[in-house]
């Protein structure tokens, strides 16, 4: 059985979540990829039904912290450009 993240992954989550490292929203953040494996900004969005603007600077500070990786590119619904696909970083 293969696990979506690794055990050191959600390690490090729990101890910044923990320590209060992360702020609320970066947690709102990191929870929603884990539980959709893998997604876009727009995506992870959709899912805390906040809008686009009020995630995508708490998505760089996540990869900042190495919590958060870019995994490749998608198009989504039509769109003309690529999305960044995103997931929790495994360590």
């Amino acid at each position: 059985m293969q696990r979506r993240m690794a055990e050191t992954s959600l390690e490090a989550y729990e101890y910044l979540k923990r320590e209060n490292k992360l702020k609320p929203t970066q947690q709102e953040v990191l929870q929603a990829l884990k539980e959709l494996g893998t997604a876009t900004s727009k995506r992870i969005a959709k899912k805390l039904n906040k809008p686009l603007h009020a995630i995508s600077g708490r998505i760089t500070e996540l990869k900042d912290m190495g919590l958060v990786e870019v995994i490749g590119k998608v198009k989504e619904d039509g769109a003309r450009t690529s999305s960044r696909l995103l997931r929790v970083k495994r360590m």
